[in-house]
C-alpha cells in the first residue's frame, strides 16, 4: 500500500496544471546528465508512450489527477512530428 501511494505521489505531476514546467525540468537534466538527447520532439514522443502506460495506484490520485492526466497527454500528441 505505502509503495503505492509513494509512486501516486511521485509521478503527480502527470495530472497537474503544471506538468509542461515540470515535463521540461526533467527533460533538462535528463539531457545535462547525457541519459537522452537534446531532441524535444523524441522526448514527446517517450512522454506519450510512459503516459499512456501509466496508471494511479489510490483512489485520491485517480480521482484528483487522472482527467487532468489524459488532457495533458492530447496536448502533447498535438507537439509531437512523427
Amino acid at each position: 500500500k505505502l509503495e503505492k501511494i509513494i509512486c501516486d505521489a511521485d509521478l503527480d505531476y502527470l495530472g497537474r496544471v503544471d506538468y509542461i514546467p515540470v515535463s521540461n525540468n526533467l527533460f533538462k537534466e535528463l539531457v545535462a546528465h547525457k541519459i537522452i538527447k537534446n531532441d524535444i520532439n523524441e522526448w514527446n514522443k517517450t512522454q506519450i508512450k510512459f503516459i499512456e502506460k501509466h496508471q494511479y495506484f489510490t483512489k485520491a490520485a485517480k480521482d484528483l489527477r487522472e482527467v487532468n492526466k489524459k488532457l495533458r497527454l492530447e496536448e502533447i500528441r498535438k507537439l509531437v512530428n512523427y
